[in-house]
């Protein structure tokens, strides 16, 4: 089978497990999951408990799943009746009667028209009512099978979420704004909120799977919100073609300012029973990278208050998360004359736990400037930052020699200058990863520190360069400059960085890449336009007032098999003039017929802006390329045209302006007088 094919990305990709794998599920424990799909979360609960029970209502989806976890001895696999598919009755009397599981996973609901068959139908009974009455009974059945003390955790797309009004298809139909329109299957937060109310005695809490709950990088909940900045990989549409009618992270980020991401997130996932409020309020996976690096960061709440935790997801990362408390130790030891401090950090059960400081981050810091746009603020506190890392770096710092371990990651730049650098660098001195606190600055999250000398230039470089990511306003200050980086160490770190995170990846292809080479079509609102715009001419009529905006008015155009399109214009009451614009563009225009008609049709001459190809037509080389006819007689309400219109691209155009113009020249010089006594003379000497 082709790997890049979607439906196999979603049954097969690790990154899915990401929705569930974080959940503190052990082995003493039982699981139900209702509906396996392939499989895709089968696995990570398996890994996690003493059982799970698998009960689906497509024989396919069983058998695809007992192949693929045949290796776990824990999982057993029943079939449900269809009475409701994998929703309602049948799930009940697959388990029996008196089941009872500490987990029951019901991933993706069931809806009541895929049940019925009519999934992608239009239909003229109350779909939106309906549906959310059939999701309130898949919920009330999957939650009588929870015990006493047990949890229900489900996840669902929202209907309003985000991507939804930016342009994506609704997944169940195929077709755009179905959920927004109410003929799709899905709820908004309040219709969720209402139903987990009716589960009366029951404590519950939201996640906000982002990008959505198929392949999640990370959860949100009402504690732990997006900040500005942070929600910009959102074209997941793995699935089929979406348009694209606005940028979806700047309007998050209005979002978020307001307050209002809750409700806009493009999926929930629930999690109902006792304690839940004592579960992670933020999980954030960094598992798209070599398995050596693989771990999830979390926000909770600990003994002493809120604490972060890095947690190894695969077993060779279990190293890596080890040596963040040896960095701690170096780099303090390297920062403590500085007044810089690093992020206190204590190993507990295989985690590596770090105190939440509470302060403004630089980032933050510097985002005030810019808001007030006080540019030289923002440039001073960017020179503030040069010198509290050099003071840091200091007493370590060496004349730079590129080491083997420098190649391996970086590559073999050839630098054109001397350079200083520390033996031991933590690469993300990041703005965001320095908080400014009373008694001095505390660098947050060291997790790229590595025994490496690398150029201190490099440091400030990949500092600046990422914030300047996304802060298009920022682009023609100069800063880099500022800052003594010059535009050849510019090209020539981005040529380190990308061998870095090459070499972070170790051939992992990340979910980024899988999207570039399997997703579906994506149609940008700007080429629609332009598509758009390619089929219509606009008309002025002029009125006695000369041409305007106001006044003009354009036609939809359908060019014929041999590429001629034909008009009947009728004009407004006493037009007076007339000016056609045939495209919005270069193009290449022959006018094949224009007429007026006034008790019989009669010619109209014209002017234009273009230059003559005799009869290749009028070639345009501006934006703007208009017909002006110079004798529209009184009264004439009808215009006859045919017009051929190839639009051009810029380059083409001013390619073809240019040779018309060297024969143009060749043209005049070839009748000058000169040139003709020189042809005389050239014959007179039999040459």
């Amino acid at each position: 089978e082709n790997g890049r094919e979607p439906w196999i990305l979603e049954a097969l990709s690790p990154i899915r497990e990401n929705l569930v794998d974080w959940l503190e599920i052990t082995k003493e424990q039982s699981v139900l999951e209702l509906g396996c799909g392939y499989g895709a979360l089968t696995g990570a609960l398996a890994r996690k408990a003493g059982s799970v029970e698998v009960v689906d209502s497509r024989e396919e989806n069983l058998e695809i799943g007992r192949r693929r976890w045949s290796q776990m001895g824990n999982v057993s696999w029943r079939l449900a009746a269809d009475e409701g598919g994998s929703g309602l009755g049948g799930q009940r009397s697959a388990v029996g009667e008196a089941a009872q599981y500490d987990w029951v996973f019901l991933i993706g609901p069931r809806t009541k028209a895929a049940t019925l068959g009519i999934a992608g139908q239009k239909e003229s009974w109350n779909r939106e009512e309906e549906e959310r009455a059939y999701l309130a009974e898949q919920i009330k059945q999957a939650a009588s099978l929870v015990k006493a003390g047990g949890h229900l955790a489900f996840a669902i797309p929202n209907r309003n979420g985000l991507k939804y009004w930016a342009g994506a298809a609704e997944p169940h139909t195929g077709r755009y704004f179905d959920s927004l329109e109410g003929t799709g299957h899905t709820c908004s937060k309040r219709d969720l909120e209402r139903l987990l109310e009716k589960l009366e005695g029951r404590e519950y809490r939201l996640y906000y799977p982002y990008p959505e709950r198929w392949f999640p990088m990370s959860l949100y909940s009402d504690e732990w919100l997006p900040r500005m900045g942070e929600l910009n990989q959102n074209l997941r549409n793995f699935e089929g073609e979406r348009m694209v009618l606005f940028d979806e992270e700047k309007v998050y980020d209005q979002l978020i300012r307001d307050g209002r991401f809750p409700e806009f997130s493009n999926a929930f996932l629930a999690v109902v029973g006792p304690d839940v409020q004592a579960l992670p309020a933020y999980v954030k996976y960094s598992n798209d990278r070599a398995e050596r690096f693989m771990i999830r960061t979390e926000i909770l709440q600990g003994v002493d208050g809120p604490l972060v935790r890095k947690v190894p997801v695969h077993e060779d990362a279990k190293a890596h998360v080890r040596e963040m408390k040896r960095w701690e130790q170096e780099l303090e030891a390297f920062y403590e004359k500085s007044g810089v401090h690093a992020n206190r950090c204590e190993l507990r059960d295989g985690a590596a736990c770090f105190e939440f400081l509470h302060g403004r981050t630089l980032e933050e810091e510097l985002d005030v400037l810019r808001a007030g746009k006080d540019y030289a603020g923002l440039a001073e506190k960017l020179q503030e930052y040069r010198r509290l890392l050099t003071g840091a770096l200091g007493p370590e710092l060496q004349p730079f020699a590129m080491s083997s371990r420098f190649a391996e990651m970086f590559g073999t730049p050839e630098f054109t200058r001397a350079y200083e650098g520390a033996p031991v660098n933590n690469m993300d001195w990041i703005f965001g990863n320095l908080m400014i606190m009373e008694d001095g600055v505390w660098v947050i999250d060291y997790e790229w520190t590595f025994p490496v000398q690398v150029p201190g230039e490099y440091l400030i470089w990949r500092a600046v360069s990422l914030y300047l990511h996304g802060r298009e306003e920022l682009a023609g200050l100069g800063l880099m400059a500022q800052m003594g980086i010059s535009k050849e160490e510019e090209e020539q770190f981005a040529r380190m960085e990308h061998h870095f995170q090459r070499w972070l990846l170790d051939g992992t292809v990340t979910i980024g890449e899988q999207y570039l080479s399997t997703a579906g079509r994506t149609l940008e609102l700007d080429s629609l336009l332009e598509a758009d715009r390619q089929e219509r001419i606009q008309v002025y009529p002029d009125m006695g007032g000369g041409l305007s905006e106001a006044d003009s008015f354009w036609i939809r155009t359908e060019p014929d098999k041999r590429g001629a399109v034909r008009l009947e214009i009728t004009l407004p009451e006493g037009t007076k003039g007339l000016r056609l614009d045939p495209a919005e563009g270069c193009c290449l225009v022959k006018v094949r017929r224009l007429e007026g008609e006034l008790g019989g049709s009669y010619a109209l001459e014209y002017l234009h802006n273009g230059r003559e190809l005799e009869a290749e037509g009028i070639l345009y080389t501006t934006e703007d390329p208009q017909i002006t006819v110079t004798n529209l007689a009184e009264g004439t309400r009808q215009i006859h045209a045919e017009l051929v219109i190839e639009r051009l691209h810029p380059d083409t155009a001013y390619a073809c302006m240019n040779l018309l113009n060297r024969v143009r020249s060749a043209e005049r010089l070839s009748q000058s007088a000169p040139f003709r006594m020189l042809k005389k003379i050239k014959r007179a000497l039999g040459r």
